[in-house]
């Protein structure tokens, strides 16, 4: 369970998603062997890389009240869509309340970049065998640079015309193109589908520095490994970088694991936000299944930020925010001896400020609970 209760949040989709696949490829494994698994993993992957994009989309109009249709696989103009709103609904949205509207764009987006970062975890911290994940962290890795990277190059631009019945349209169309034209000109006439030559001279520019600044997440521990290093029997460090847009313009990071004792596992990252002239940094620092005792875990993170005033794309203006979220597993033995498959039942915190928090749906400030079960192996 986790806010808004209504349906699936897109932190709870991603990570029930990613443990759900890694049950099934493992087991595959056992049983089909890697070769096999692996034909079928591509197979799989390759139908379900719209899945969580689209929920990404679909878990913000949740969390605004708006009710909508995923549709997470490809139709007969090869496109997934997010369906069964109508233009008064967006228009107002993107009137009343415009850095969750541009959100509505780039949550898709957020969704893919947010799930290549937990499989990078779960393969740096050995949660995961790498060769489990890779057919799976190549696909996303691909979807999410290659959609910022192939919107600079109008001719590789779907050619998609907006539906007759509004609630058979997709509720954003391209991505990219509509975040940014809606960035630099909110009050236009409104419409869905922005093609590249809809776009001004400065939002093409726009465009074209989203488009290289994706390539930053290639700069990845699972491709090169020499970003994974031991430097002791007791002591893991890896780092990669990432990019991706945000409610109020986009942002870089730089990660860091640390694994020390096989006991403590910390993921440290640094951001450079960016509106459309000015920067603002953030920081913070996560704790991955401590433990506190033999039945006692505990996950924690600490997020430090300053952002736009209002979540503004143009404002110079900055405000100071954080977030602290943590939870805790309490661990039932399976085995007469303690060992074997683990069962735990989980409770969290968040308390955050306003602010824009990846996967974190609520731009405001909140205080929420998560509730949920934990079966390990």
């Amino acid at each position: 369970m986790d806010t808004p209760h209504q349906l699936y949040s897109m932190r709870q989709y991603n990570k029930n998603y990613l443990s759900a696949l890694r049950l099934v490829v493992t087991r595959s494994s056992e049983v089909l062997g890697p070769l096999r698994t692996n034909i079928l993993h591509q197979l799989a992957s390759l139908f379900l890389a719209p899945l969580t994009h689209e929920e990404g989309h679909r878990s913000v109009l949740t969390h605004l009240g708006i009710g909508s249709i995923s549709k997470p696989f490809f139709n007969e103009k090869g496109a997934a869509y997010v369906m069964g709103v109508r233009d008064s609904e967006l228009k107002d949205l993107r009137d009343n309340d415009l850095p969750n509207y541009i959100r509505l764009h780039t949550a898709g987006i957020e969704s893919d970049y947010m799930l290549v970062d937990r499989i990078q975890t779960d393969v740096v911290f050995s949660k995961e065998d790498r060769e489990h994940l890779m057919i799976e962290h190549l696909i996303r890795q691909l979807q999410l640079v290659g959609y910022y990277f192939t919107s600079m190059f109008p001719s590789m631009e779907p050619d998609i015309d907006e539906e007759t019945n509004e609630l058979q349209r997709d509720i954003v169309g391209h991505d990219v193109y509509g975040a940014v034209r809606h960035l630099h000109r909110p009050t236009m006439d409104f419409y869905r589908y922005t093609r590249y030559e809809d776009l001004a001279r400065d939002e093409k520019t726009f465009v074209t520095r989203a488009g290289y600044r994706s390539l930053l997440n290639l700069v990845d521990p699972f491709i090169f490994r020499v970003l994974d290093r031991s430097l002791s029997d007791l002591f893991k460090v890896a780092m990669g970088m990432g990019y991706t847009m945000v409610p109020f313009g986009d942002m870089i990071e730089q990660k860091f694991w640390v694994r020390i004792n096989d006991r403590t596992r910390l993921k440290l990252y640094v951001r450079e936000y960016q509106n459309k002239e000015n920067w603002f940094f953030a920081g913070g620092i996560a704790l991955f299944d401590h433990s506190l005792s033999d039945r006692l875990y505990l996950n924690t993170a600490l997020d430090v930020w300053d952002q736009p005033t209002e979540l503004s794309f143009t404002g110079h203006g900055s405000e100071l925010g954080g977030a602290l979220n943590t939870m805790l597993k309490y661990v039932i033995s399976r085995g007469e001896d303690g060992s074997g498959e683990l069962f735990s039942f989980d409770i969290g915190l968040l308390v955050k400020s306003a602010g824009f928090l990846p996967e974190e749906l609520y731009l405001e400030d909140v205080v929420h609970y998560r509730l949920g079960t934990t079966l390990w192996f």
